[in-house]
């Protein structure tokens, strides 16, 4: 069997895409979802300052860089999450976010992270 799409790297070297679970905080309780939802975002989850060295640490995968997925739980819990989206996309990281289906998917957010 032939691959329809040839990668242009080796993808045992580096990754094409990363996924974060950003949180594990959101208002839903899933079966299906593995992020075990709680209300609130946990202070002990990566501060702003680590979250930038995690994204710098994705960035230095160098070119293609990796498609970086921002999640959760539910990634707008995260106070700092429009902050961390434009990091991303900053230092060159092209950013995407899998919301949860929750009030906070709300067209203004979704402004905001476009």
């Amino acid at each position: 069997m032939s691959l329809i799409r040839q990668p242009v790297y080796d993808l045992n070297e580096r990754p094409f895409m990363i996924i974060w679970e950003t949180t594990q905080a959101c208002d839903l309780a899933c079966r299906h979802c593995r992020a075990e939802a709680q209300p609130e975002h946990d202070p002990l989850a990566l501060s702003t300052q680590e979250a930038k060295r995690l994204l710098d640490q994705a960035e230095s995968f160098g070119r293609p860089r990796p498609i970086f997925i921002f999640t959760g739980g539910d990634p707008f819990k995260r106070s700092d999450l429009f902050e961390l989206v434009h990091y991303a996309a900053e230092i060159g990281l092209p950013p995407a976010v899998s919301p949860s289906g929750t009030p906070l998917l709300t067209a203004d957010n979704l402004r905001q992270i476009k």
